[in-house]
């Protein structure tokens, strides 16, 4: 395939494999087929972005053990290219209150999340799949003023819906885990930034993903890649559809799609 310059990269369920033990690092989920497919990528000048939902700071040692210099964090509320902050899409302090106010009466827990952290209450249990490096906040603490998303367990939100003009959007991120952001907060938009930057069209782009908060980034690139084990819907909107992350999916699509040789 010609013309290429840019592949973004869903984290949880395309480069980490979610079938292995949620404890393990993403670096030790990553299949070696995958770390080698990036690394060819980068060497014919294409370049891997990692486009996640997950926070800036979880996501840095898997980029250096990729090689990956530029990242799409906080399902693109937060935009980093060649390691520099240059997008952010923090919420009003306003309607992270009122949203604050909701959860608590559905006795629904969070985390607050911000470019420079994650926060959890401290009168709450809930702090994630990997709970180290975060920050305590209690009921006096003032709320952090750059906000950009809130993240709460799945399975809590199955009788609670925003309203119809809220601003905000709920997105599954991960088989357990969704996020609550700005609804013009998306990967889609972290694309536009890291297009731009690089002076190319998004067209020149490729995605790989496989959940719901993927779907923006698909009609975003000129080439959409959904993995074997992608959401039903989501493959419906891929232009190819590859094999399982634990299969090799990353590895067999850019061969199949000329991105790569096999030596």
């Amino acid at each position: 395939m010609d013309n290429y310059r840019v592949a973004f990269f869903d984290i949880d369920g395309t480069l980490a494999d979610n079938q292995l033990p949620r404890e393990l690092a993403f670096t030790e989920r990553v299949p070696d087929s995958a770390k080698k497919a990036l690394k060819k990528l980068k060497e014919n000048k294409i370049e891997p972005v990692i486009a996640s939902g997950r926070h800036y700071r979880t996501l840095l040692d898997l980029a250096n053990s990729l090689g990956v210099d530029s990242i799409i964090s906080s399902n693109g509320n937060c935009v980093h290219y060649q390691g520099a902050l240059i997008h952010q899409n923090v919420i009003p302090t306003k309607v992270v209150t009122q949203l604050i106010q909701q959860l608590k009466q559905a006795t629904i827990e969070f985390m607050l999340e911000t470019p420079n952290g994650i926060y959890y209450l401290e009168d709450s249990t809930y702090r994630g799949e990997h709970p180290t490096g975060k920050f305590g906040l209690n009921e006096q603490d003032p709320l952090p003023k750059d906000i950009v998303q809130l993240i709460v367990p799945l399975k809590d939100l199955s009788h609670f819906k925003l309203a119809e003009d809220s601003p905000l959007i709920i997105e599954k991120v991960a088989p357990f885990t969704a996020n609550i952001h700005l609804k013009t907060g998306t990967k889609a938009e972290g694309i536009q930034k890291i297009c731009s930057s690089m002076g190319i069209d998004t067209a020149q782009a490729l995605a790989f993903g496989d959940e719901e908060n993927d779907f923006t980034m698909f009609h975003t690139v000129g080439f959409p890649v959904a993995m074997g084990n992608a959401t039903p819907s989501l493959k419906e909107k891929a232009a190819y559809v590859t094999d399982s992350v634990s299969n090799d999916g990353i590895w067999k699509a850019c061969l199949h799609l000329n991105l790569i040789s096999e030596q």
